[in-house]
């Protein structure tokens, strides 16, 4: 695939370049000769391996970036989908009056008051604590993590993650090459393989939401028969994951996006035509704002669909890291009559209330903040170790490699005619 793209940017390129130079001035041809021999006259050799800080800056951030889309992402967006809200009850004898009347007050003594006794019948207080959420702040969730498995808890469940999406992609590449179809080949490919991982998925979810087992992930996969109800929350996941792509796509085509050619954007700004260059920034900013609506409306509760069912699904002699209220999904549900599955679904996104769904999207946010921050702070970087290996060399080397580009483009220019 890059092989025809970067050979079409290049034929892109010497056209442009031939548009551009068609008549041109020799004391231009003169001055592009000057530019493409500067390199080669004041320049010193430019050793590849002077880049190998920039390489390794490079690696490091893509790692610090993944590590964050993991650990944020999955692990702690995986048991803020599970966690309930959480309270403790704090029961106490209700204090009485030894003459059961309010208490009279001198200015020198006041009434003892006397516990009631504690029998069956006594009175009592009961004082109920909200506790707040633990995923509510990434700090406090990272801390719980480690508490519970270390420093590498963070990356629980990784190994899982690995092979899962290693087999997804190779199986479903593999399934559509088969199929052919083209695109339709690829989403009903990706459908099926989703459905035959679902029990691998739902091990992978175990392995962040519960707390670590000695068992191998084999001996954790759930048994068919009680595998029933993920058939159609992983089936809507895996819809809405191909939506997430495919719709954004469909609308940048149906906005003829594909066919805005670069030069009627340049010809528009050149004769300052502003309502056509705020209707193209329209049409380009409705493709992520297409995405971001999808990823919202659509996958969002897919994900926590799924993965909250997931969890119902935990085996009796595991248990989750942190409160999840089983009996608010199931209530009186049984998953061995027909139609529960659909029922279970439901309720599943349900009792997912407006207030985990908030703390749900600013952790998302969170992420992707810290993301951009990360690369951000390596480009920077980047930029610093190109000035500390030689700017100035660097500078000569692009000028007379962009020299000798146009030069070659007149050349071929003039054969041609």
């Amino acid at each position: 695939m890059s092989g025809p793209l970067i050979s079409h940017v290049m034929r892109r390129g010497v056209q442009a370049a031939q548009e551009h130079f068609n008549g041109i001035d020799p004391a231009q041809i003169t001055k592009l000769q000057q530019d493409a021999e500067l390199y080669e006259q004041h320049g010193k050799e430019i050793n590849p391996m002077e880049f190998l800080p920039i390489v390794i800056t490079g690696i490091v951030c893509l790692a610090i970036i993944a590590s964050i889309r993991y650990t944020v992402g999955e692990v702690m967006a995986s048991l803020a989908m599970i966690e309930s809200p959480s309270t403790t009850a704090i029961i106490e004898p209700k204090a009485v009056y030894a003459d059961d009347a309010p208490p009279a007050y001198s200015d020198n003594e006041k009434e003892t008051l006397i516990p009631a006794e504690a029998d069956a019948d006594a009175d009592v207080e009961i004082t109920l604590i909200n506790h707040k959420p633990i995923t509510a702040k990434i700090t406090t969730t990272i801390g719980h993590l480690q508490r519970v498995g270390g420093f590498r808890a963070r990356w629980r469940g990784l190994g899982l993650s690995i092979l899962y999406h290693g087999l997804h992609g190779a199986t479903s590449n593999m399934l559509a090459s088969v199929m052919g179809l083209g695109l339709v080949g690829h989403f009903f490919s990706y459908l099926l393989v989703s459905l035959g991982l679902a029990r691998l998925h739902m091990v992978w979810t175990h392995s962040m939401i519960a707390y670590p087992s000695a068992k191998p992930f084999w001996r954790r996969i759930v048994p068919r028969k009680q595998c029933k109800a993920i058939l159609l929350p992983t089936l809507v996941f895996a819809v809405a994951q191909q939506a997430t792509f495919i719709l954004p796509v469909a609308v940048a085509f149906a906005l003829g996006l594909p066919n805005t050619q670069a030069e009627h954007v340049a010809a528009a700004a050149h004769h300052e035509n502003c309502s056509k260059m705020v209707m193209l920034a329209l049409r380009v900013l409705a493709v992520p704002a297409t995405a971001l609506f999808v990823a919202l409306a659509v996958l969002l509760p897919a994900s926590v669909t799924l993965t909250r069912v997931e969890a119902m699904l935990l085996p009796e002699d595991e248990e989750t890291i942190v409160p999840f209220d089983k009996a608010a999904i199931m209530g009186e549900l049984d998953l061995t009559v027909r139609g529960s599955s659909k029922a279970l679904f439901v309720q599943a996104w349900r009792s997912f209330d407006r207030s985990a769904r908030l703390r749900l999207i600013k952790l998302y946010a969170k992420m992707v903040l810290a993301q951009f921050t990360i690369a951000m702070v390596g480009l920077h970087l980047a930029i610093a170790e190109l000035y500390i290996i030689g700017g100035e060399r660097l500078a000569l080397f692009f000028q007379s490699g962009v020299a000798q580009v146009k030069l070659m483009a007149i050349e071929a220019h003039a054969h041609q005619n």
